[in-house]
């Protein structure tokens, strides 16, 4: 059997280092002799299962311009040292920084690089920087790989028209989830207290607390739903915008808690943090709502599905209209609502017109107030993500 390196940027709680975990674990289950190598910090907490092997490359603490330079050397060094070591077949690298370090490093093996998020709308790859990876850096290495494999059609056409990454070198395969694991976290019990929240219609959302996420748009659209139906929104995840989403609650006159320092029961704004169990919210809840500005694959969406809920969600690049199987739209995010069995597509809330905000308030109101699909309507759209099938595209990449 083949030997398999996969390589990430950190163990965490995000939806890359979801996914790197998990394809690692059955990836190993199936029979392969994987490692899972780890290329920066020394943060050891696992959120995920993983592969037996887990590796990781520690640069010493170099500071500054030099020091950077240096400790990406001393990866570089490392890491081809340990595929020769493991006399690696396969390697596959998701997100940017283990992309370079994966392709810098190539020899012998298949080098596979995993996009996770679109290059082209991302805010964060700006200034000299953004420019200097988005016309050098992404097309000249990112053309070494043997193939790359995106989590979204719409990311593959990105790469071949926008950084002349060659057809027959992309694959798209979406993340697959553990269906069932999904559906039994779900069922288990709230406390009393978290029951509480629920006695009115709740609206819940989950990614960290970050700027590309827009949370702070779902408060104010939440403030013109509660004209007719009185509900609560939910936020799951942590981050540096916890403090003035709270302020911006207090000026639109809604109730905010932080649930880590204080438990109240009459709020209107519920700040979660970070919950090892989100399911249970979910099943729980009248309706999800993704808020964001750019996504790779947004797992929570997904998630939310095969939990029973219905949703809502911006038709962000990318992701949401391929969950939702909403096909032949043009490339520019629509102005419109989109119904779908299970939910609605809706505008960007980046920037939150009037329009955008009666087409987010009005949808939410028709899902707050109508039954909820039924079960055959949710698992038509999430049998696309299961774990047997992804996980075959995945061996056919590696064993091709």
């Amino acid at each position: 059997m083949k030997n398999v390196l996969l390589l990430g940027s950190e163990l965490g709680k995000g939806g890359a280092e979801r996914s790197i975990s998990l394809l690692s674990y059955y990836l190993e289950q199936e029979g392969y002799n994987v490692t899972l190598c780890i290329l920066s910090g020394t943060d050891r907490e696992k959120f995920y299962k993983t592969c037996k092997n887990v590796i990781f490359i520690d640069p010493p603490a170099y500071t500054g311009l030099i020091g950077k330079i240096k400790a990406w050397r001393y990866r570089l060094q490392k890491l081809k040292q340990l595929k020769r070591n493991l006399k690696i077949d396969t390697s596959i690298s998701f997100l940017e920084g283990p992309d370079y370090v994966n392709v810098l490093t190539k020899g012998k093996e298949k080098v596979v690089l995993s996009i996770r998020g679109s290059k082209m709308h991302d805010k964060v790859i700006s200034g000299a920087m953004g420019t200097l990876r988005k016309q050098l850096l992404i097309p000249r290495l990112y053309k070494k790989a043997n193939e790359i494999v995106c989590v979204t059609d719409a990311l593959a056409d990105e790469l071949h028209e926008h950084f002349g990454i060659r057809r027959e070198h992309l694959t798209t395969i979406y993340n697959f989830y553990e269906i069932d694991d999904i559906i039994n976290k779900s069922n288990e019990a709230l406390t009393a207290e978290e029951e509480q929240i629920f006695s009115k219609p709740v609206i819940i959302t989950s990614g960290r607390l970050h700027v590309a996420k827009e949370q702070d748009k779902l408060i104010h659209i939440l403030k013109t739903v509660k004209q007719t139906v009185d509900a609560r929104v939910m936020i799951l995840g942590d981050g540096e915008l916890k403090e003035p989403f709270i302020e911006l609650c207090n000026q639109l006159g809604l109730k905010a808690c932080d649930w880590q320092t204080e438990k109240k029961t009459d709020a209107d704004v519920y700040l979660m943090g970070f919950q090892h169990n989100a399911f249970k919210y979910y099943k729980h809840s009248k309706l999800f709502a993704l808020t964001s500005s750019w996504e790779g694959f947004p797992n929570v969406l997904a998630e939310a599905l095969i939990c029973g809920i219905p949703v809502v969600s911006t038709d962000c690049p990318t992701g949401p209209r391929e969950i939702l199987n909403v096909p032949n739209l043009p490339k520019e995010p629509i102005d419109y609502s989109i119904d779908t069995p299970v939910g609605t597509l809706l505008p960007m809330v980046n920037h939150l017109s009037d329009k955008t905000q009666d087409l987010w308030t009005d949808a939410i109101v028709k899902w707050l107030q109508q039954p909820a699909p039924s079960k055959n309507e949710f698992e038509t759209l999430t049998k696309r993500f299961t774990l047997k099938a992804m996980l075959q595209q995945w061996k056919n990449v590696i064993d091709n």
